[in-house]
């Protein structure tokens, strides 16, 4: 890769990866995996570095949305198990079959062409069937497992390596929803265990479910947002977030009173004032709801957003504050003393904390530190 020289960019600290990881398989027994989602480009934090951190800090299983995003990191040198965890297209199987990624199943079909494929290649695959406990996604209804676990049993050339579910609500541990759905998985898991079927790796547990259901943890978790050291009740703790967001001030203009700013003249300047503009937009990210309302960290100050985000460039008023053109800005992350969070970003944007690092486009350069 050459020089990074875009005046925008995203660091991901992977001692910061290093470190979560290693903080959830000290919430965990022995026996049980650790599975590191890594779906969306890791939460837009970069798939491949995040795989190679979690693989040498104690994960030993890889879980993706999409076979083609398994596929990226065989073709990259990954070789331990990885887990389609979405649901697969017909045109999708050949790519599993052939580079080995295990497949969640829960529909009768996927299962007879992942058999005929297995045939077809002289390989067995590896399936992990799906049980829908209350999500109302995707899955088997618990009263259908044991008919289709059976049958998917007797299909040549598949091995049926696990069985899961999907919490609903395992961010709210008061709620008694998810012990519910517990309750439903482990009644299953006995129903096919009373029939003789024995499936090696059992799993439920998502990073909410590893931190406040220890009961839930079985034979392997599946830490998503909490890899990338985000609590997933948008809060404070004791994992360490690995993203920053920052870029270099483009251009700056003092402007009077009364001074109409970007598109649509949402936002008047009250008093004159200096305006920093940035070179990110919502094709970078930044998101267009952060309209006179988001903040960035200059100099170790807070500064807000004024008038309508661009498809390339924001505005910023810092007011009489000296800047220069090239002076670093922080979007998310840390300056001196004062930290914008992906949970302000949340705030602001009224969603959840996993959405806002997948927001940041691939055309923002990712650097590891």
């Amino acid at each position: 890769m050459g020089k990074q020289t875009r005046p925008a960019w995203v660091e991901v600290n992977l001692a910061s990866i290093a470190y979560n990881v290693q903080y959830f398989k000290k919430l965990i027994h022995e026996n049980c995996q650790l599975l590191a989602v890594v779906k969306a480009n890791a939460y837009g934090h970069g798939d491949l570095a995040v795989v190679r951190t979690a693989l040498s800090n104690g994960a030993t299983w890889i879980g993706v949305a999409l076979p083609e995003e398994g596929v990226r990191l065989r073709r990259a040198g990954i070789a331990a198990p990885i887990l389609v965890l979405g649901a697969v297209g017909q045109e999708q199987l050949e790519l599993c079959v052939t580079k080995d990624l295990a497949c969640t199943v829960f529909q009768w079909s996927i299962a007879q062409s992942l058999s005929n494929l297995a045939i077809r290649y002289n390989k067995t695959v590896r399936v992990h069937l799906k049980i829908d406990t209350g999500m109302g996604r995707l899955g088997i209804l618990p009263s259908e497992a044991l008919r289709f676990a059976i049958a998917v049993s007797r299909l040549p050339g598949i091995q049926i390596q696990g069985i899961l579910t999907h919490f609903a609500t395992a961010d709210q541990p008061e709620d008694q929803y998810v012990h519910w759905q517990l309750e439903q998985f482990e009644k299953v898991i006995a129903e096919l265990s009373a029939h003789h079927i024995n499936i090696p790796i059992k799993h439920c547990a998502n990073t909410s479910a590893v931190l406040f259901l220890p009961e839930a943890h079985f034979d392997l978790v599946r830490v998503g947002i909490g890899l990338y050291g985000l609590h997933p009740q948008g809060k404070r703790s004791n994992l360490h977030p690995a993203m920053s967001f920052k870029c270099r001030i483009a251009a700056a203009r003092r402007v009077p009173a009364g001074s109409a700013i970007s598109y649509g003249a949402s936002y008047i300047t009250k008093k004159e004032t200096t305006i920093a503009i940035l070179p990110v937009g919502y094709a970078d990210g930044v998101s267009r709801r952060l309209s006179n309302q988001g903040e960035v960290l200059i100099d170790g100050n807070r500064f807000p957003i004024i008038g309508k985000v661009c498809m390339d460039h924001c505005m910023v008023d810092v007011g009489d504050f000296p800047i220069e053109i090239g002076q670093e800005v922080t979007l998310i992350g840390r300056q001196g003393n004062q930290e914008i969070t992906v949970e302000d970003w949340a705030d602001w944007l009224g969603t959840i904390n996993y959405e806002v690092p997948c927001m940041i486009s691939e055309r923002v350069p990712r650097i590891y530190t």
